[in-house]
């Protein structure tokens, strides 16, 4: 009798993506529609997608765009921001919005974060404010986590709300994109709701509003010679998948904090930390999680051992795009250098929630 040792071969792992899109198969038959009546540009399926998103979040205006980044521009361009006016804005913002800064030739002045937390450091941003002397302030809900704007208001100081990341987000003290003259919710394929790409503007002020609706182009714009106008509209087909992503935005959410209470128990068992403070209330868009004791590429390799598609917190900290000295930005540094976002998205399955929780409990 053979005296070899058999062993059962170990089942691998299946990979656990970092994102997939909550698409249905209603979403996929209003595009199919659309193409199928040959709805490719702008006209009423985005005009109805407007009404909708109004009605949903209970704005008076909405404005539909191609991209964050356009949403960004006609915002600033609608507040009267010129070249060389300055815009305060997080470390962590949207890059989109540094582009759009960047467009109009004004100068960004970023704030570090506060610490052990996801959003501008108050102190540091007032600091900043009075001797920038800035016009215009962007503050947005990072990682799904509630923001207070009355802590960063000041007399002469315009504020776009980016509220991206807690669309649908229900609180008894904030009013959730209602916070600035004018908000902004992008809906690109790691949103919330997704369009494919582009973004919504909303804003109480219909003069504001009046401004931006003439910055891009169509037929019904008046023209002035020298001002261009610009091509960023949504266009049906992408306004379909709007409307039906609206739909069920509550089921979206529910299920999301439920994946997300799976991961702070997770967490509160485990030497880990993460920033969010309301988990009553915030939306949980992404999870980062901080660990102190280990680098980010071993902890990276780790969950790679096991399957688990992790990411960094933000691709790249403004800070460092634009060359600014780390030592300034020690909070924003530590989130990006010590921070993995995990997967947290609807479609994941209970097996894929236990197994990333009990991989967070399993880091030390």
């Amino acid at each position: 009798m053979s005296t070899e040792t058999i062993q059962r071969p170990i089942k691998k792992l299946k990979e656990i993506e970092f994102h997939k899109p909550t698409l249905s198969r209603e979403d996929l038959k209003g595009v199919l529609e659309c193409l199928v009546e040959e709805h490719l540009s702008t006209g009423e399926i985005v005009d109805r997608f407007e009404k909708s998103f109004c009605h949903t979040f209970k704005t008076k205006h909405a404005v539909s765009v191609n991209s964050l980044t356009s949403a960004y521009h006609l915002s600033l361009l609608a507040l009267g921001v010129q070249e060389g006016d300055k815009i305060l804005l997080s470390s962590f913002a949207p890059i989109a919005a540094l582009d759009a800064i960047f467009l109009l030739r004004a100068k960004p002045i970023l704030v570090d974060l506060g610490k052990n937390s996801f959003h501008p450091d108050p102190e540091s941003f007032h600091t900043k404010r009075l001797s920038s002397e800035a016009k215009v302030a962007i503050l947005d809900h990072s990682f799904g986590s509630l923001l207070s704007l009355k802590n960063y208001q000041a007399e002469g100081l315009q504020i776009i709300e980016d509220y991206t990341e807690v669309i649908g987000a229900i609180s008894e003290t904030i009013p959730v994109g209602k916070q600035g003259s004018i908000s902004i919710a992008g809906l690109d394929a790691e949103n919330m709701i997704t369009t494919g790409n582009g973004a919504m503007i909303t804003s109480a002020e219909t003069q504001l509003v009046q401004k931006i609706r003439s910055f891009k182009s169509g037929p019904n714009v008046k023209r002035v010679f020298g001002e261009p106008k610009f091509d960023y509209h949504l266009v049906d087909y992408q306004a379909a998948l709007g409307i039906e992503q609206l739909s069920k935005l509550g089921v979206i959410l529910d299920r999301q904090r439920k994946i997300a209470f799976a991961y702070l128990q997770a967490v509160q068992n485990s030497r880990l930390e993460t920033y969010f403070s309301n988990p009553n209330e915030d939306t949980f868009h992404r999870f980062p999680i901080i660990v102190s004791n280990r680098g980010y590429e071993e902890v990276n390799r780790y969950f790679k051992s096991i399957h688990i598609e992790t990411q960094r917190t933000i691709q790249e900290p403004l800070h460092s795009i634009l060359e600014e000295n780390r030592l300034d930005f020690p909070n924003a540094e530590r989130l990006y250098q010590r921070g993995h976002c995990i997967p947290v998205y609807p479609n994941l399955t209970k097996d894929n929630v236990q197994r990333i929780a009990t991989a967070i409990r399993r880091i030390y």
